[in-house]
């Protein structure tokens, strides 16, 4: 999964700003569900951040859980999440 870094983070990036994304990622059981959760709390975060709604301490747990599954999924492919 390394060797594509570049290529995660711009389907990633397409994803989280809810562009139409259509590909397939190759890695292990436990590294697509790692990626997966990230993806899901990169967009989720992205969306409150766009709402006028959402309070700083609902932000900051957001945050908190996105960096937990960075340091997951770095954990799992050597890959550092940029987004």
């Amino acid at each position: 999964m390394k060797k594509h870094e570049s290529k995660i983070h711009k389907i990633a990036a397409r994803y989280i700003l809810g562009e139409n994304v259509n590909t397939s990622i190759k890695g292990n059981k436990e590294q697509l569900k790692s990626l997966e959760n990230l993806l899901e709390s990169s967009k989720n975060l992205y969306v409150k951040l766009n709402e006028n709604s959402t309070s700083l301490d609902e932000i900051l747990k957001l945050i908190e859980e996105k960096n937990i599954y960075a340091d997951k999924f770095y954990s799992l492919t050597g890959i550092k999440w940029n987004l």
